[in-house]
C-alpha cells in the first residue's frame, strides 16, 4: 500500500478526529521526500489536517509537486486559483503569478495523470464548461463527463440530466421528433446513471422504457414497471401512480373480445397502485415540518 493509500486509510471515517489527523500527518512527515509526499503536505496545510492551516505552505508544497505533474497538487493548485487562495507573487509585471484563469490549466493537467484526483478534475472541468455564465462550451463539458461517466455516478447523472432535458425540449417544447442519436444518448446515459445511482434514476429509466426511447418496445411494459417498482421502493410515490397509468393504458387498449379476467386484473392493479401512491405520499407529507410551528 502506498503513502497516499495509508494516509487516507488513517482518516477514513475519522476526518474530524484530531488524533487520527495527527497520525496521518506524522506518516507524511516521516515519509521520503518526493512529489507524492509534497502533494499530501499541500493538502494537509490547505485543510489543516494535523497541522495549523497555512495557505502559503500549501501553495509552496503544491507548486513543488506540480512540477512533477503530481495529480493531487495539480488539483489543489486549480482549486486555490479558483478561490483566490494563491499568494501575491510578482511575475513579469504587477500581476499575481497565478489567478483564477489558471485554474482551468491545472485541472486539465490533472486529468492527464493517473491520480485518483483526475476524476474530480474532469468533474470540475465539466461543470466549468457547462456554465454558460462563464462563457462555457457544453460540447467540451460533455467530453469531460463522458471520460469518467461509466464509472462515476455524478458524471453519469449529469450526462443523463443533460440529454434528458434536450429530449424533453425537442419533444415537448418544439414538438419535434428527436433523432436516433439523441435517443440513444438518453437511453445509454440513463442506463449508466441508474446502474451507479438507482435511487436517483430508477424512475427515469422506467420512463425510457414506457416511452420507448431507444429500447425494445416489446420489453417496454415489463421493464417500465420493474424500474418504477424500484423507484417506489426508494420512496418515489409518483412511480406508483405511473404504474397505475401503465395498466390504465393497457386496459384502454384491450380489444373488445379480450377476456374479462384480463380487464379485472388491470382494474385491480390500477386500484392497488393508486392506493400505494396515496399512502406513500401521505407518509412523506406527515414527515414534512409544519411551517406554522417553526420558530421565527
Amino acid at each position: 500500500m502506498g503513502l497516499s493509500e495509508d494516509f487516507y486509510k488513517l482518516l477514513d471515517g475519522a476526518e474530524n478526529d484530531p488524533e487520527a489527523q495527527k497520525r496521518a500527518a506524522q506518516l507524511v512527515f516521516e515519509a521520503e521526500e518526493g512529489p507524492e509526499s509534497s502533494g499530501l503536505l499541500a493538502l494537509m496545510y490547505h485543510d489543516g489536517i494535523g497541522v495549523e492551516q497555512d495557505l502559503e505552505k500549501a501553495f509552496k508544497y503544491a507548486e513543488e509537486a506540480a512540477e512533477e505533474e503530481e495529480g493531487l497538487a495539480l488539483y489543489l493548485l486549480g482549486h486555490m486559483c479558483e478561490h483566490a487562495e494563491t499568494p501575491d507573487q510578482e511575475f513579469g509585471g504587477d500581476r499575481q503569478k497565478y489567478d483564477h484563469y489558471d485554474a482551468e490549466d491545472f485541472m486539465e493537467r490533472c486529468t492527464k495523470t493517473d491520480s485518483s484526483w483526475a476524476e474530480s478534475a474532469h468533474l470540475w472541468l465539466g461543470d466549468f464548461f457547462m456554465d454558460m455564465a462563464r462563457g462555457g462550451d457544453p460540447e467540451i463539458a460533455l467530453e469531460h463527463y463522458e471520460a469518467i461517466g461509466e464509472n462515476n455516478a455524478e458524471a453519469a447523472g449529469k450526462l443523463c440530466d443533460y440529454y434528458w432535458e434536450r429530449w424533453q425540449y425537442e419533444t415537448e417544447v418544439e414538438g419535434g421528433n428527436p433523432d436516433k442519436e439523441l435517443a440513444e444518448k438518453v437511453f445509454y446515459w440513463t442506463h449508466q446513471a441508474v446502474r451507479l445511482d438507482p435511487c436517483e434514476f430508477s424512475f427515469r429509466m422506467g420512463c425510457c422504457y414506457a416511452d420507448g426511447i431507444a429500447c425494445d418496445p416489446q420489453k417496454g411494459f415489463r421493464l417500465a414497471r420493474k424500474y418504477w417498482e424500484d423507484a417506489y421502493d426508494y420512496g418515489n410515490w409518483w412511480a406508483a401512480e405511473s404504474i397505475a397509468a401503465l395498466y390504465q393504458d393497457r386496459l384502454d387498449s384491450l380489444p373488445e373480445d379480450a377476456p374479462e379476467t384480463e380487464r379485472q386484473n388491470c382494474r385491480k392493479q390500477i386500484e392497488s397502485w393508486l392506493k400505494l401512491a396515496a399512502r406513500e405520499k401521505a407518509r412523506q407529507d406527515a414527515m414534512e415540518p409544519d411551517p406554522s410551528q417553526e420558530e421565527d
